[in-house]
């Protein structure tokens, strides 16, 4: 499955550096218009924040055209004991989701880090805007002939998604979108916990005969009797108490599970929260990695559907399907504004700092050294060097951070 990935996605980590500024338009409009198909992921670990690509290798190119963003090539990351759901529309895919006149951003930064668990967006995008506008196009059509003839009533409402749908057929690319929302939680699979218990209690069982047996070879039949009945007790006893651990454990794992599907839901209802959001539902999904097993298909069948974060890209379009204008997706594909640069770490060290670009990267080729009217040995120069290295502390006049001379390949 590895290679696999390799071969189709390319990983890419985006940071924002301390100059990155995003407040006035959504930058990612100017790479979504031009990708084909990718996954846009927002990862809040404990301590930071990762903005993370998987896309094409044709694609990998475009997310290094915004200035002021440091993209790095990374290891596919893992996204493991989440509970996650994922939005669809409650209407149909036609009805557009914000004003197309104006770009709207989620802030979905300062929610998340607003947050004392792990937690997660992912946007899996493909481009299918001759399919999406066909679609739109029937029923507005077939919307339009039911509103022409005599005696048909439509709300005002209708009217209103009626002519939103005409303005997203006009100048936008559509995507099919698969946008999931996913909470860390210390959940464990509940057939693991049984399964855990029953070879307790069978290991529990295993002892107690075993020491029955010996018991049985050095008593004679009364002694046995007595001792049988104790340790009998006993065996019940360590059984109960296996029991009551898992049961306990069961207890609080459902527990956390309650919260996490809280604190989920607390997050998809603040991002939603504006004049689409009665439009929106969220379905419960689970994330896998690799192949279905035998056992997961049959459970999809009646349970929970999963999708593989690794390799998964949207390609059933149906009527509750996130079909978005590059505007509409542009909403959920924000960028950081400088608020959030300036509060939130995005994965360098644990303080709110940000890497400069490799051209802002001062090295010992940009110092003059000089003594009027003596020439610096070889000798003066590597102490003075090293000294350097050592203490000198210059701030960038762009942002005025903190710049770290390289030594030895490290700060």
């Amino acid at each position: 499955m590895t290679s696999k990935i390799q071969e189709e996605f390319v990983w890419l980590e985006l940071k924002p550096q301390q100059r990155f500024k995003d407040d006035q338009e959504n930058q990612v409009l100017k790479i979504i218009q031009y990708a084909t198909e990718f996954a846009f992921f927002v990862f809040r670990n404990k301590s930071e924040m990762r903005l993370m690509v998987r896309t094409t290798d044709k694609d990998r190119n475009l997310f290094g055209t915004i200035d002021g963003l440091t993209v790095e090539r990374i290891d596919p990351p893992h996204f493991e004991r989440m509970i996650t759901k994922y939005l669809a529309l409650k209407n149909h895919f036609m009805v557009p989701l914000v004003d197309l006149v104006k770009i709207v951003k989620s802030d979905i930064y300062s929610k998340f880090w607003q947050e004392s668990s792990r937690c997660m967006m992912a946007c899996f995008v493909q481009d299918q805007t001759k399919k999406i506008s066909n679609a739109i196009h029937s029923k507005v059509t077939s919307l339009e002939s039911r509103m022409s003839k005599k005696n048909a009533i439509f709300s005002s409402k209708r009217k209103s998604d009626l002519a939103g749908a005409k303005s997203k057929l006009t100048g936008h690319n559509l995507y099919n979108c698969f946008i999931v929302f996913g909470v860390e939680t210390t959940l464990h699979e509940f057939s693991e916990l049984e399964a855990e218990k029953r070879n307790s209690v069978n290991q529990e069982k295993i002892l107690f005969e075993n020491h029955i047996t010996n018991l049985k070879k050095d008593l004679t039949g009364k002694q046995f009797k007595k001792e049988y009945k104790k340790q009998n007790q006993i065996h019940h006893d360590n059984v109960k108490k296996i029991k009551n651990v898992f049961k306990l454990e069961v207890k609080r794992s459902s527990a956390d599970i309650a919260q996490s599907a809280k604190t989920l839901d607390d997050i998809i209802n603040a991002v939603l929260l504006n004049s689409f959001s009665h439009r929106i539902t969220s379905r419960k999904i689970r994330f896998i990695h690799g192949e279905k097993t035998f056992k997961q298909k049959l459970a999809e069948l009646f349970s929970v559907k999963s999708i593989d974060p690794h390799t998964f890209m949207p390609q059933k379009l149906h009527s509750k399907s996130l079909a978005l204008s590059d505007v509409e997706l542009a909403f959920f594909l924000s960028f950081p504004q400088e608020k959030d640069i300036q509060t939130i770490n995005f994965g360098v060290g644990v303080t709110p700092t940000f890497v400069h670009s490799p051209a802002q990267d001062l090295s010992m080729t940009d110092l003059t050294m000089q003594c009027d009217p003596h020439q610096v040995s070889s000798e003066d120069q590597g102490r003075l060097n090293r000294s350097i290295c050592d203490s000198l502390k210059v701030r960038c006049e762009k942002c005025g951070i903190p710049i770290h001379i390289k030594k030895d390949g490290k700060n």
